[in-house]
């Protein structure tokens, strides 16, 4: 057993643990063991003195704690034993049900009976009518709990339904009854949550439902009371939308309140899955906002009162957050716009109208505004563009745990959100002309819980550091250029069986294997193909790609390719001259050029720059890559010599005849993409973040892309024009 320290004290839901509280825990279980989890439980649940608001003790809470801990590696629990209040695993096949076959009239199975599960084998069977007739199967109930079959006049079992302790944070509830925190925490006890109601298959009994819920409330008010000492407040239940509409609930005198989040709380924390539910309320007891703000002028909580309640909060906070959001946004952008203050004012209503071909994507309302949030942060003057920066600059600290989490947990479709990108960027950017770039960027990092985080050369500070690096798609026309699309590359390390553990931290998807960049470049280029939105012929890439052969050979056939290459890039002459050796063993890409009298050299224009035209003498030869010198490896060999001296080598598979100044062009848009980082760096975070998981890694990129697309967009609008030279070390 791992008996670690615990850095002082432990939290385990809800309560502080010291070390000394840890040792107790430790001498209790060894005293115990031979009395069995439950005693266990019981003599903690004493010694801490932790009893629920009817005096009863906290068995089960404790019992949790117990787990948690020897989970945790702090104590070693004997093994569980079987409670014969445990029922069985629930059958395979259907329980067979005997029903009554007198017609549909209410009034014949009259009087109705209520029954409270008391006895093990009544727990058995309502657990099986659970399991196999309930749409969400069984589950134990937890907290405060009363089980109910309903019969009906003649012994016909009609119903089963369970009721639980109500969910601990639930806005539109809390916002209807008005309490504070610590209210919620005394008097939660007196809410509970109708968790099963189950009609039996076969009963099919006009107005049953709503008559069975209202008595099943009747007799839950007693049992509360009875059980565990306090009156019974309110009841509430969730109604999945995309099954049912609540009518029997209505009937019953139910009010819809408003709507769930979303969330769910497993283990401890609250984990979103996307399924909102319509919340329902039924008030046993009006006057309880009088009680808890001890004022009789408080209005009862009455049918007029909640229908009216619920019709004010409806959307008054969606509003004004995104109101505030725009109030607290200061703009900043790029430093050639030098955009006018009227133009920079109507920057707000533009990023309201772009961002709206991309709602869709987004499940709810509350995750558009995040969204929005996000951009906004992004193309702000906000310092440092991380998400905690940018939620306390727009939102204020009750949004920061939002957009945290709707970045690393909450459910949205980011491949949508992809591909919606790719649709109106293609819109926007695609021309005949189009270039695509791929290349890799890396981003320093110091910590080592990140995902895809190891020691691995880094471009940016040009040494073997702790970093992450991605593989990048770009985009690049007469119109201007962006990056389209992006994946995490994960070391092979992270595949190791030691590894295992931090990927699962890391939510790397099962799918994802390892794979060189090559190879994921390869798979973004095909996905981009498959759509065929955006025109390209070209495809450029640097050294790391274009010394790949097998990346060069599996690119679609129909692009021609400008690779950078080394210098000591071996090739074969078409015609052998120079060096005798040649013919033979080749010559590496450097000495060719470097050999008097073999090339000849042209003075081309790249690009227009601010300071004048910006020009470079550029070369190309036919070559062969294999010794062979079969024709499928003869490629063109196109050398640019930039002012200063460097020299870059490349090869292309672009066919004899192509034009001389087609491959000058080409060449300049190699470029581009080393714009795009350091626009994205520089401008809008793109190195700024602080995520962890693979989701957000990956979702920030795409928002990245879309504040970018976003100034792309306001460049045209406002014909704003961009630094000229797409050329690296070189002032536009």
């Amino acid at each position: 057993m791992n008996r670690s320290s615990t850095n002082g004290s432990l939290v385990i839901r809800g309560r502080r643990l010291s070390e000394t509280d840890i040792l107790q825990v430790r001498d209790l279980v060894e005293a115990h063991r031979h009395r069995g989890r439950t005693a266990i439980s019981r003599e903690l649940s004493q010694l801490w003195d932790w009893r629920q608001p009817n005096g009863k003790l906290k068995e089960r809470a404790c019992r949790s704690i117990l787990v948690e801990l020897e989970r945790k590696g702090f104590v070693d629990l004997p093994a569980a034993r079987r409670s014969p209040w445990l029922v069985d695993a629930p059958s395979k096949e259907p329980m067979p049900l005997a029903l009554s076959e007198r017609g549909s009239d209410l009034q014949a199975y009259q009087p109705l009976r209520v029954e409270r599960i008391q006895q093990a084998d009544q727990a058995r069977r309502w657990k099986d009518l659970m399991h196999s007739y309930h749409y969400l199967g069984y589950r134990p109930l937890v907290g405060m709990s009363v089980k109910y079959f309903v019969w009906g006049a003649q012994g016909e079992l009609l119903a089963a339904t369970g009721w639980q302790s109500a969910v601990e944070r639930l806005g539109c509830r809390d916002q209807l009854i008005g309490w504070s925190r610590a209210q919620r925490g005394i008097y939660l006890n007196r809410l509970a949550n109708n968790v099963r109601f189950l009609m039996l298959p076969g009963v099919r009994i006009a107005h049953a439902a709503s008559s069975i819920l209202s008595r099943c409330l009747r007799e839950l008010k007693r049992d509360w009371k009875t059980l565990y000492g306090v009156d019974l407040w309110c009841a509430e239940t969730f109604i999945d939308p995309r099954r049912f509409k609540g009518i029997c609930y209505q009937a019953a005198n139910w009010i819809r309140i408003g709507q769930s989040r979303g969330f769910s709380k497993r283990g401890g924390t609250f984990i979103y899955h996307g399924h909102v539910k319509e919340v329902y309320l039924y008030v046993i007891e009006p006057r309880l906002r009088q009680f808890l703000q001890a004022d009789k002028n408080e209005p009862l909580l009455n049918r007029a009162f909640l229908l009216k309640k619920r019709d004010e909060f409806r959307g008054i906070k969606r509003r004004s957050r995104m109101k505030e959001i725009q109030t607290n946004w200061t703009p900043k952008p790029p430093p050639h716009f030098e955009l006018k203050a009227e133009e920079i004012e109507r920057l707000a209503e533009e990023l309201k109208v772009f961002h709206k071909p991309f709602e869709e994507v987004f499940i709810r309302s509350e995750q558009r505004e995040l969204s929005q949030l996000y951009l906004h942060g992004l193309l702000s003057d906000v310092e440092r563009k991380n998400m905690e920066a940018m939620a306390l600059k727009l939102g204020g600290p009750q949004t920061v745990r939002s957009v945290q989490r709707f970045m690393s947990e909450y459910k949205w479709d980011e491949d949508r959100l992809r591909d919606r990108y790719w649709e109106e960027s293609a819109k926007t950017l695609s021309r005949p002309d189009g270039v695509l770039s791929v290349d890799s960027s890396e981003i320093g990092k110091k910590g080592v819980e990140s995902v895809g985080v190891a020691p691995q050369y880094c471009g940016s500070l040009g040494k073997v550091a702790n970093c992450q690096s991605g593989v990048f798609v770009c985009y690049t026309s007469s119109v201007g250029h962006l990056l389209l699309d992006a994946q995490l590359y994960l070391p092979g390390r992270w595949f190791s069986e030691e590894y295992d553990q931090r990927r699962k931290q890391c939510r790397v998807p099962s799918r994802i294997c390892f794979q060189t960049k090559p190879e994921i470049a390869q798979e973004r280029i095909k996905a981009l193909c498959e759509r065929n939105l955006f025109s390209f012929r070209w495809i450029t890439c640097d050294g790391s790609f274009g010394n790949n052969e097998a990346f060069l050979n599996d690119l679609p056939p129909s692009l021609y390719y400008l690779a950078d290459i080394s210098s000591r890039r071996k090739v074969w002459l078409k015609e052998p001259a120079g060096d005798s050796r040649w013919s033979r063993a080749g010559c590496t890409v450097a000495e060719l050029v470097a050999a008097e009298g073999l090339l000849e050299w042209k003075h081309e224009k790249v690009a227009e720059g601010e300071k004048g035209p910006i020009v470079a003498d550029f070369v190309r030869l036919r070559v062969y890559v294999q010794q062979d010198r079969h024709p499928e490896s003869e490629r063109w060999l196109f050398v640019r010599n930039e002012e200063g001296g460097k020299i870059k080598y490349a090869l292309s598979n672009a066919p004899e005849q192509i034009p001389f100044k087609e491959m000058v062009r080409v060449s300049a848009l190699r470029w581009p993409i080393e714009r795009c980082f350091a626009e994205d760096k520089g401008e809008l975070g793109m190195d700024q973040y602080e995520h962890r998981s693979w989701p957000a890694w990956h979702r920030h990129m795409l928002m990245v892309f879309l504040a970018q697309f976003f100034l792309l967009r306001m460049k045209l609008k406002f014909k704003k024009k961009p630094p000229r030279s797409p050329c690296p070390n070189v002032e536009g």
